[in-house]
């Protein structure tokens, strides 16, 4: 078993130590064997770092994807820079990659980088590579809050919008995935000061109200599903549709189901089958 506890991890973007779940392939303790990818897989809103090890045969997909799998501890952070809080969204999107391939014989390939997570999770992971497309190849949303402006969303979750969306009201533009791409064709929103998506020009941070909305990653790949029987399945159909309407390479499914591991545990080794080009 190759299954590692990372604990007091030092973060320069959330400036505390963290922990992290790492499953690595049974492979890489052969010197010949290739350099493995990376997966990130990013938890729910009620979840931490080991709710995936617990639920799910990591190792399996480690082994038979060659991947190293990466769990980070997000809290109920929504895996973004928060308004008032830390920089979880850098955190993942940046740093991690970076302290994973410095630490772990990993793949630097985009095309051998991933990120994927559930619900809140599933966010997180399209947002990364909205905000960070040059780390990440591909993505998996398993019944992603795709939608956090959807009023039931809101009311549910007063604290999020205030501590990380930083209005009661709304969502920042930044946050508002759907927002972000109704608001103009891929490519066509330039960066600050010509700068690339993954470094944002000092004193203008992505997150905030007034930046622009960067370019989006219109050669990465998507993957999202949701169930039939889950509420987020309407949020999940908008983000579809808007995707659909830029290009974006999403493919998109349903299933039958609700918003608990027995469907994500379906559903994640068909969205890597998908996303490394081995359809099952």
């Amino acid at each position: 078993m190759t299954m590692q506890t990372w604990s007091d991890v030092r973060s320069q973007a959330l400036g505390m130590a963290t922990s992290l779940t790492v499953f690595t392939p049974e492979a890489m303790t052969r010197q010949d064997s290739p350099v493995p990818g990376l997966l990130i897989l990013l938890h729910g809103l009620t979840g931490n770092h080991a709710v995936w090890s617990m639920r799910t045969d990591l190792q399996s997909l480690a082994d038979l994807h060659n991947l190293v799998v990466a769990l980070p501890d997000g809290a109920r952070s929504f895996w973004l820079d928060q308004a008032v809080g830390l920089e979880w969204g850098r955190w993942v999107g940046s740093e991690l990659p970076s302290l994973l391939r410095s630490v772990l014989r990993v793949s630097a390939a985009r095309s051998e980088t991933f990120i994927g997570g559930l619900s809140m999770g599933g966010y997180g992971a399209v947002r990364a590579a909205f905000d960070y497309p040059r780390t990440f190849g591909g993505v998996i949303s398993l019944s992603g809050t795709l939608d956090v402006a959807e009023r039931a969303f809101r009311s549910r979750h007063l604290d999020l919008y205030e501590i990380g969306f930083g209005d009661l009201e709304r969502p920042r533009r930044s946050d508002d995935l759907v927002a972000r791409m109704a608001a103009g064709p891929p490519h066509s929103l330039p960066t600050p000061g010509g700068t690339t998506p993954d470094a944002p020009t000092p004193g203008v941070t992505t997150h905030s109200p007034a930046a622009p909305v960067i370019a989006l990653p219109l050669d990465v790949r998507f993957f999202a599903v949701c169930g039939t029987e889950d509420r987020l399945l309407k949020q999940n159909r908008r983000f579809r549709d808007s995707a659909e309407g830029i290009g974006l390479d999403l493919t998109y499914r349903e299933g039958p189901g609700g918003h608990d591991y027995m469907f994500w545990n379906e559903w994640l080794p068909v969205g890597l089958d998908h996303l490394r080009g081995t359809p099952s």
